[in-house]
């Protein structure tokens, strides 16, 4: 039992590292779709504003992503990834649109699970601590000569958050700011996450709503707010797949 548990491990922790997490899609869904690009939209009115445009391998990886800001044809910023033969993300290189650039390194441990990731010449580290349960927990200290940040995410599935802490002494020195967020999930049959609300100001008001096709991409994200208990869409993001 030990060494099938030890083999879902890597295959769950290999395909998830890539991807983003609010608007995450497990590996999988690509590899299968056979998606090479995939375009995000923000929708304004009857206008589409194109947002960020993804690039993937045929393993359903991130190999590029760019970022463009207000819509502009002149993008942001470019990410380019690479993998180790394992198929774990190894570096991430940002270029941004001043000409700056930063490299970020990931290192695992023996188990092949992620333990800290180096930016800016070591200059900003983040350790990461996994452990892969019903409910995976992440741990993250990030240093800058010392120490000044610890944040706790707790996940109900690969894809959705359930609780989020932590402490951050960064902003007022002597003085550290705690804060603590709970989230509700809602999935389809399918079990892809459709419905997220955070207990922030309003108690899970306002809410996220993902929409999917027929091959389980995702489609939309829409901002939900309520008025007078009526939905408002306030925000709407679109996907295109190529």
């Amino acid at each position: 039992m030990k060494t099938f548990h030890c083999i879902i491990v890597l295959l769950v922790f290999q395909h998830c590292y890539s991807q983003e997490l609010d608007i995450f899609q497990n590996d999988s869904v690509y590899r299968r779709n056979n998606v090479a690009v995939r375009t995000m939209y923000s929708v304004n009115g009857s206008k589409l504003q194109k947002e960020m445009v993804t690039h993937y391998n045929g393993a359903g990886q991130k190999t590029k992503q760019y970022w463009y800001w207000n819509g502009e044809k002149h993008y942001h910023n470019v990410e380019l990834f690479s993998y180790s033969k394992e198929g774990q993300l190894a570096t991430l290189v940002d270029s941004f649109a001043t000409g700056k650039i930063e490299i970020t390194t990931f290192y695992y441990d023996d188990n092949h699970h992620l333990f800290k990731r180096v930016t800016l010449n070591k200059k900003d580290t983040t350790d990461v601590r996994t452990y892969p349960d019903r409910s995976t927990t992440i741990h993250s200290w990030y240093t800058a000569g010392k120490p000044y940040r610890c944040d706790t995410s707790i996940f109900e599935t690969e894809t959705a958050k359930l609780d989020f802490r932590g402490v951050d002494n960064m902003l007022i020195p002597g003085n550290p700011s705690y804060w603590h967020y709970t989230f509700k999930n809602e999935f389809d049959d399918k079990r892809n996450l459709v419905k997220v609300a955070a207990d922030v100001w309003n108690p899970y008001q306002p809410f996220k709503r993902y929409i999917y096709d027929e091959r389980g991409l995702l489609i939309k994200k829409q901002e939900v707010i309520l008025s007078n208990k009526i939905e408002k869409i306030q925000m709407e993001y679109r996907f295109k797949y190529d």
